[in-house]
């Protein structure tokens, strides 16, 4: 290693480290591009987390960056220059697959890149004007990180095209100046929200069919124009957040979004076994899934006016579990996107009488959306009573200065052809 630290400095463009908000990635392509190392001379060469940081960088923690080496200690943000994630405002709700880079195709030409780009809040480039894109410009083919091989793939997409203009080696970028001064201020308008709004409980986000992942075998990702569409709402209410700049997202997509403040009318007290216990009531069978209840009398209430409205459509019980009160019901009824959704919330934020109030309503939100889905398949005649035609859902209880709001969105398909016809779940949402 001290042999690579002491010839690092001789290395064509290693002077452009300080390159204000510019990616790890780019910097090391441009080392890689402008001193001709082959796949064997790139590890020789460069030290391995460098390499790391750069071609997987959603894979970067923060505890990643808490020793760094006698080149990196000097950055003026290590984070913003390492960690896409440090540029993103609520990773939950991007649009954007982290297993992607996305660029302005400008940029690259020159050499260019910054982990800004990687969230869907910036829209174009704010000094091209260019819709940024996770596509190659050429090909179109997605911009997997990991279809990159080393020393042969800097600066291409992976099936082979050129993101660089001719023997470009990204030493000068006329706009440099420009682009850090643009992006530095977009990192303070984050920095201002961050302070301004966090997520007590949530979020929660659930994909109906046929709503599908943006990228093969990937994580199902809300649609574009989540996180528009919730400062969108926010503003609307009155509440002091900065305003939208030119470059940001400005669509909020099919999304529509409520805002309403949130006082909890008879707050659930945190249960004996704690949300751990509460995580592991969730099973799920072939023909009967379990799910735990933070309130099993509030949910019985609830079960008997439900019944009364629409018949035993359920066919299940409440049942005392080893760690908390279960309701046991038909498996049909209930996707796996909506089990993840409720057993996600019960693991993020840190007053769990707060998230067991917060899951209790959130889950017979999604018992009533399953009980609509059994009316409908017992028809499918056809009719608009027969089409389940909701795609997404998302919740999540937000702290904005001293007060709670609750924000729940959803989206609906255009038509009937989109809807959801056959009932069916995927088992791979791909």
């Amino acid at each position: 290693m001290d042999d690579i630290n002491n010839g690092l400095e001789q290395l064509i463009g290693f002077h452009t480290l300080n390159r204000p908000l510019e990616s790890w990635y780019a910097f090391v392509s441009r080392l890689i591009r402008a001193n001709l190392l082959n796949g064997s001379e790139v590890r020789r060469q460069l030290p391995l987390e460098w390499i790391r940081w750069a071609f997987a960088p959603h894979e970067v923690r923060a505890e990643d960056l808490v020793a760094l080496d006698t080149q990196l200690a000097h950055l003026p943000d290590a984070d913003l220059k390492l960690r896409p994630a440090a540029w993103q405002l609520w990773p939950d709700l991007s649009s954007v697959p982290p297993e992607c880079l996305r660029a302005c195709a400008s940029c690259l030409l020159a050499g260019y890149h910054s982990y800004a780009m990687q969230c869907d809040l910036i829209a174009r480039c704010p000094v091209h004007h260019e819709e940024l894109t996770h596509h190659c410009p050429h090909c179109q083919t997605p911009m997997v990180w990991s279809g990159r091989v080393l020393g042969t793939r800097a600066f291409e997409c992976p099936s082979g095209c050129s993101l660089i203009e001719g023997i470009h080696g990204g030493l000068l970028v006329p706009y440099e100046a420009e682009l850090s001064a643009i992006l530095g201020r977009h990192a303070a308008w984050l920095q201002t929200l961050r302070n301004s709004i966090a997520f007590v409980s949530g979020p929660v986000y659930i994909a109906y069919p046929p709503h599908l992942a943006v990228m093969p075998g990937a994580t199902a990702l809300p649609s574009k124009g989540l996180s528009t569409a919730l400062l969108q709402s926010l503003l609307a209410t009155g509440i002091a957040i900065p305003p939208f700049k030119a470059y940001h997202e400005q669509a909020p997509g099919r999304w529509t979004v409520e805002v309403q403040p949130w006082r909890p009318v008879q707050p659930i007290t945190e249960p004996e076994f704690g949300l751990e216990g509460l995580r592991d009531g969730f099973r799920r069978g072939a023909f009967r899934t379990y799910i735990p209840l933070a309130d099993a009398e509030a949910f019985e209430r609830w079960l008997v006016l439900s019944e009364t409205k629409h018949g035993d459509w359920h066919g299940g019980a409440v049942e005392r579990g080893s760690t908390s009160f279960l309701f046991r019901f038909r498996s049909h009824l209930i996707t796996n996107a909506e089990l993840v959704g409720l057993r996600r919330l019960l693991t993020s934020g840190n007053d769990p009488a707060l998230a067991c109030t917060h899951y209790q309503q959130v889950l017979v939100e999604v018992l009533e959306r399953a009980c609509q889905r059994d009316s409908a398949i017992s028809r499918q005649d056809g009719s608009a009573a027969s089409v389940v035609a909701i795609a997404e859902i998302f919740d999540a209880i937000l702290l904005v200065g001293e007060a709670y709001w609750r924000v729940c969105g959803h989206t609906r398909v255009n038509d009937a052809l989109e809807a959801w016809l056959s009932h069916q779940e995927p088992a791979r949402i791909d």
